[in-house]
């Protein structure tokens, strides 16, 4: 292809998306579940909503409820909105959609299905016979403290081993500086 052919290829892309955007056409959000759309019970989701830089707010809908949530862009390149649910239950599986406003409200995103997972996190799990059990924050703890007390004997060791070298220089120093006798 020419490079004029090229130059009029991209002008004309370039008018086609800008007559498009003073159509109003605002491109369609997307939406995502982090760290996914199956989460178990007890654990925290977050859902992202992403549209274009400028965007002023973001709304996250739940289909079947009346409930709305709204979040505020605190920057012009302020890309996302993420919406913290801190313990995934039964109230928040479902269906969301989000939109944005940049003017004009933005068309709503695809779905997003949340699932409640048959894994409940909110017990401890029954230890297994003959597996190795998760660690618990004390053993965490102990094996920090043992960790420390080496730690401190190496540099106890070092200490001695610089004092000594220490000691030695200034004794070959003193040596040095006495007069020979012959």
């Amino acid at each position: 292809m020419a490079p004029c052919s090229i130059v009029l290829l991209a002008l004309g892309l370039c008018l086609g998306q800008e007559i498009h955007a003073q159509e109003g056409a605002l491109p369609r959000p997307s939406i995502s579940a982090e760290p996914g759309p199956v989460i178990p019970r007890g654990r925290p989701v977050t859902i992202v909503c992403r549209g274009p830089a400028g965007a002023q707010d973001f709304r996250l809908v739940k289909e079947g409820s009346s409930q709305i949530w709204d979040k505020r862009a605190t920057s012009p390149s302020e890309r996302e909105a993420r919406f913290l649910f801190p313990s995934m239950s039964e109230d928040t599986a479902g269906r969301y959609r989000c939109r944005y406003l940049k003017s004009t409200w933005s068309e709503l995103s695809e779905d997003l299905s949340l699932v409640l997972s048959r894994e409940d996190v909110t017990q401890a799990p029954t230890p297994v016979p003959g597996q190795p059990s998760a660690s618990t924050p004390q053993n965490y703890r102990v094996l920090n403290c043992v960790r420390l007390g080496l730690a401190g004997l190496v540099l106890v060791a070092l200490g001695v081993l610089l004092g000594e070298a220490w000691h030695s220089w200034l004794r070959s120093q003193r040596e040095e500086s006495l007069p020979q006798r012959a």
